[in-house]
């Protein structure tokens, strides 16, 4: 039997990116478990989550777990499902770390930057193995890291289709057409270039939802009132998936102009829902957007608003077509695909078959 650890730890930021990537990851490996897998969850001691097997078993993030590694149990693999994990294996563990994104190169101070990268390339030195999102992440992490003679494997995230989802429409909703984003609120996700296109789309809602009692959320804030537009900019905060299923869903377009993203899991999601997506040119959302997304060349607001209407028009004179080719493109991002390529990868990893 091959004893195997997830790190799940970030799940106690549930609906962040990382928290919805380390449930959905859980619940479908659970869902395919191999005999010859014994898994266990790492798992903070408060957590909303029950998982779908009783092979998985759990275990309780604590103190001593954090700081003496060299107690932890040893197992075949541990995986870490994000780059700076709160808990590390004992040196016994064959260690697999995954990396998201270099994000912080361009979120954080220089003083920040060099005390991440110096933390980055501890974890990178000690791993086994290296993953990554995307391959904009994957040539990130070689140009700015001593990789040595490990190599990066690149495993895209799954998405969830939102099909098992019950959709609920959210109370603050009047019945107006509406754009959709989400997001957690920091600099990065760039949504203060959304806020004048309002001023263009009379018969439209702008809906950002994310957790908005952040600093960034503040000054957002600040911006729609200067708009005046409190009445046309809906800021919800957190919401749960039965929501943001249904937000999807029932929107003209996801916009999302962020300047950073290894992945941007609501691209796909959207598209799962046959929508169009707006995006930004940066870092990994041309290579997860493909051809089927558009693109804004700058964020002067009428460049945005008539690329919006403009590719909005097309899209509605397609008919059916666009939502039938946007399903089918988001269909290769599933959870089953993922989780097998990492089932594959911990074989040839506790077997020795591959360079780490």
């Amino acid at each position: 039997m091959k004893k195997i650890l997830i790190d799940l730890y970030k799940i106690k930021e549930l609906y962040s990116g990382l928290g919805q990537f380390s449930v959905n990851f859980a619940n479908e490996l659970a869902s395919r478990l191999p005999k010859e897998f014994s898994v266990n969850f790492f798992i903070p001691k408060k957590n909303e989550l029950s998982f779908l097997n009783n092979k998985v078993k759990t275990t309780n993030a604590s103190f001593l777990k954090r700081y003496f590694p060299s107690l932890n149990e040893t197992y075949n693999i541990w995986h870490s499902l994000h780059q700076f994990p709160s808990f590390l294996p004992n040196k016994n563990s064959i260690w697999i770390l995954t990396i998201h994104d270099l994000n912080f190169l361009i979120e954080k101070n220089e003083g920040k930057k060099a005390k991440y990268l110096k933390l980055l390339q501890k974890n990178i030195d000690r791993a086994d193995c290296i993953t990554t999102i995307s391959n904009f992440s994957k040539k990130e992490i070689e140009n700015n890291m001593d990789l040595g003679l490990k190599k990066i494997i690149v495993i895209y995230n799954g998405v969830s289709s939102g099909k098992d989802i019950k959709k609920i429409k959210p109370s603050f909703l009047n019945g107006k057409k509406y754009f959709f984003t989400i997001g957690v609120f920091n600099k990065k996700k760039n949504f203060e270039v959304l806020l004048p296109l309002m001023k263009y789309f009379d018969d439209h809602l702008l809906v950002i939802a994310g957790n908005n009692d952040t600093f960034y959320g503040e000054e957002i804030k600040k911006k729609i009132k200067k708009l005046n537009l409190e009445d046309r900019i809906i800021l919800p905060g957190k919401i749960n998936n039965s929501n943001k299923q249904w937000l999807l869903a029932n929107c003209e377009a996801l916009l999302f102009p962020s300047l950073a993203e290894g992945f941007g899991l609501p691209v796909i999601e959207a598209m799962y829902e046959g929508k169009p997506v707006f995006l930004s040119k940066h870092t990994s959302l041309p290579e997860i957007g493909g051809s089927l997304a558009f693109y804004f060349d700058s964020f002067n607001e009428k460049h945005m608003t008539d690329l919006i209407r403009s590719k909005l028009e097309d899209v509605y004179a397609s008919g059916e077509k666009f939502e039938a080719k946007s399903k089918e493109y988001a269909k290769q991002f599933n959870w089953k695909n993922c989780v097998n390529k990492y089932l594959d990868l911990y074989n040839k990893l506790e077997n020795k078959k591959i360079q780490t």
